[in-house]
């Protein structure tokens, strides 16, 4: 089971490309994503990857990557937590 407190700190987030670790089968990544809202706005967002191990995220195809966005705040944070246990990986 992933655990929140594995994740690190939001502004670990702010400054760093991302976080991969695994569970099990299951390898994440976590990242800042900026999103286009529109022209003029753009947002930062959480975005999370799973995929099955053993392998790295760049030597896994892509079909085989599952991956959900959400709120880059705490709560957004815990929103990709609950997902990645939840989420099956073949």
């Amino acid at each position: 089971m992933i655990d929140r407190k594995r994740l690190l700190s939001l502004g670990y987030y702010k400054k760093a490309a991302s976080f991969t670790g695994s569970d099990r089968n299951k390898c994440y990544k976590i990242e800042r994503v900026a999103v286009e809202l529109s022209p003029e706005e753009i947002v930062n967002k959480f975005q999370a990857t799973i995929w099955p191990g053993p392998f790295a995220f760049d030597k896994t195809a892509d079909e085989l990557k599952q991956s959900k966005q959400a709120d880059f705040t705490e709560e957004g944070l815990v929103e990709l937590v609950d997902w990645m246990n939840e989420t099956k990986v073949d």
